[in-house]
């Protein structure tokens, strides 16, 4: 007779002894997560995603003295090796079957992990209750089948063991916490956070407690209870930074400047505090108050000078208010920090193109291609070769611009198109309209429903006098994309600008600024219709706020315009000599001022 007949597998010798071992001290380890539950291929039935059970010891529960004999070590093996299989729902039957017949919670629980792995709601609740039953002073259990009640909607059930668990609790708050971040799971998000309610009730409305109300509203989707909680929080504890955090986490998307006043109150009585003045810092950013921002941070920086994150944010928040000196200072701080210890795994990248469009702002191409050159992979590469081009061709040397270009090799179809748009902005920028509308269509020949190229092409094609063209092909982003606000203000303005199908302009713009209402390049377009149909006030009132957002050449132009036709004639020219010291080549500028007979 062959040996391996004389003598168990290797496997089985294992598989016995750690089965073994799983009997008398632990369940063994779960399944692979994702698995699904299924009965001899027969999957068990699916519902919502149902919560993780909480970690604990196997040995905290009261586990019976269970004879292993031969039959029921058969019997786990069966069920382990059809779990690892990924036969969940075979081996969640012969858990539960064998749970109730020894009556060893430890085997209820692992019916219940294969369950939830299974995301099998009723089997869980099922074996959940079992366990339950038969260690009943497992918090684990009790904290397990509550919220698989609660999961089921049966709230009224998990009430009665979540409230046994609070009574027992040492910090009722703090479990009350951690009840709330487990309900979160639930589907029915308006049922638990009654639940919750109900939960705290008898534990006063202490800002802690008000705190958990806050988080449990918001998870519900009730964002003004959530506010009123965290509200009411921070006045029971105005030194508490988790109060006014949550407080102005909460309002920062309806109340910007309510959650502004809430950190700058507690900042006046908490001066050190770290987290709230860089959250302050950052509403005031998103509120466009650089200048108060720049002061936030420079607290910040006085306290942590060798912060990188905070050198960085400073030279952004100067480039922003377009205190160039500055912006390069920080930068360059912050990248003498990134070669001190402990911060080699911050990228250098980012800097490095911030620092090339300083200098390209300042026509020091070369030193722009200094520090575009310092990106040799990574994230930013694409980008940093397109900006290279674009400097390469400022530098009147356009076919070097394009090699870059096609010497890069797309890794994406969407890279390709990038660069391909790349390209064709490199010949418009050349004045070769034509060459660039060519490139273009060409690309979109092979990608017809590509957005990036049909609005491009559809520009290139305005700039050929291509109108039929232009509009086919802005229609169709329109038909592809509904809310594409630009391309509806392009339409619009390419109509304005030409002084025709003025209604049906109004139209288009006023669509663009519904979906975009804070977008000055549409207010522009906005401002110019209005004064192409003779409104002059309203004209003047979007085109000073395209301005004020984005004082850039063309809206200075238009807003140039309207104030002469009004009568304004100083502020007028005070616009255009500004565009004439920036860019004295611009050639709407010298059309205008030809055209109006401007005398500057």
């Amino acid at each position: 007779m062959p040996e391996s007949q004389l003598h168990p597998a290797p496997f089985v010798v294992r598989s016995a002894r750690v089965l073994a071992g799983a009997v008398s001290v632990a369940i063994l380890g779960c399944a692979s997560p994702g698995s699904r539950a299924s009965d001899g291929g027969a999957v068990v039935a699916q519902t919502a995603p149902v919560p993780a059970a909480p970690v604990e010891p196997a040995g905290a529960d009261d586990a019976p003295d269970v004879d292993l004999s031969g039959a029921l070590l058969y019997q786990l093996m069966a069920a382990e090796v059809a779990a690892q299989r990924g036969e969940l729902g075979t081996a969640y039957a012969l858990y539960l079957k064998l749970a109730r017949d020894t009556r060893d919670p430890r085997l209820a629980k692992r019916a219940t992990e294969l369950a939830l792995q299974g995301r099998a709601l009723g089997e869980s609740l099922e074996a959940a209750k079992l366990w339950h039953e038969l260690a009943p002073r497992s918090s684990e259990a009790s904290q397990t089948v509550a919220m698989l009640y609660a999961a089921s909607g049966k709230f009224d059930d998990a009430h009665a063991i979540f409230s046994e668990q609070l009574k027992a609790a040492k910090q009722p708050a703090e479990e009350l916490g951690r009840i709330q971040r487990a309900l979160t799971r639930s589907q029915d998000r308006a049922g638990a956070f009654a639940l919750l309610e109900r939960l705290a009730q008898p534990y006063g409305k202490t800002a802690e407690v008000r705190l958990v109300l806050a988080n449990g509203a918001q998870a519900a989707g009730l964002n003004s209870r959530a506010i009123e909680e965290a509200k009411a929080a921070v006045e029971l504890a105005p030194d508490s930074e988790r109060a006014a955090m949550t407080a102005a986490q909460f309002m920062q998307g309806s109340d910007r400047r309510g959650a502004m006043d809430v950190l700058a109150r507690y900042l006046e009585r908490n001066p050190k505090a770290t987290e709230p003045r860089l959250a302050y810092a950052r509403l005031l950013i998103a509120d466009k108050q650089y200048t108060a921002a720049r002061g936030q941070f420079e607290r910040l920086l006085q306290a942590d000078p060798k912060n990188p994150a905070l050198v960085y944010s400073m030279a952004l928040l100067s480039m922003q208010g377009n205190l160039k000196a500055d912006a390069r200072s920080y930068l360059q701080r912050y990248l003498a920090l990134l070669a001190e210890p402990g911060n080699e795994e911050r990228d250098a990248d980012s800097a490095y193109l911030n620092l090339a469009q300083l200098a390209e702002e300042d026509r020091q191409y070369a030193e722009a291609l200094k520090w575009l050159r310092k990106i040799e992979g990574g994230e930013e590469y694409l980008q940093a070769r397109v900006r290279e081009a674009s400097v390469l061709t400022k530098m009147n040397r356009l076919e070097d611009g394009r090699k870059v270009l096609r010497d890069i090799k797309p890794q994406t179809d969407d890279e390709r198109v990038q660069l391909v748009i790349a390209e064709a902005q490199l010949l418009r920028d050349a004045k070769r309209h034509e060459d660039s509308y060519a490139m273009l269509a060409e690309a979109l020949a092979k990608n017809a429903d590509n957005l990036s190229l049909l609005y491009d092409t559809a520009m290139a094609a305005e700039r050929t006098n291509r109108l039929t063209e232009m509009e086919r092909h802005l229609r169709r982003v329109i038909e592809l994309k509904p809310d594409y606000a630009h391309a509806y203000n392009a339409l619009g303005y390419t109509f304005a600008d030409r002084n025709t199908r003025l209604p049906e302009a109004l139209q288009l713009i006023e669509k663009a600024h519904e979906l975009n209402p804070a977008d000055p390049y549409i207010l522009d377009s906005l401002g110019w219709v209005y004064f192409r149909m003779g409104d002059l006030k309203r004209a003047r009132e979007h085109l000073e706020r395209a301005y004020n957002a984005k004082p850039e050449a063309e809206v200075a132009i238009h807003l140039a315009e309207v104030l002469w036709v009004s009568g304004d004639q100083n502020g007028a020219r005070k616009l255009l000599r500004e565009v004439r010291s920036q860019e004295p080549g611009n050639e709407l500028l010298l059309s205008t001022i030809a055209r109006l007979r401007i005398g500057l």
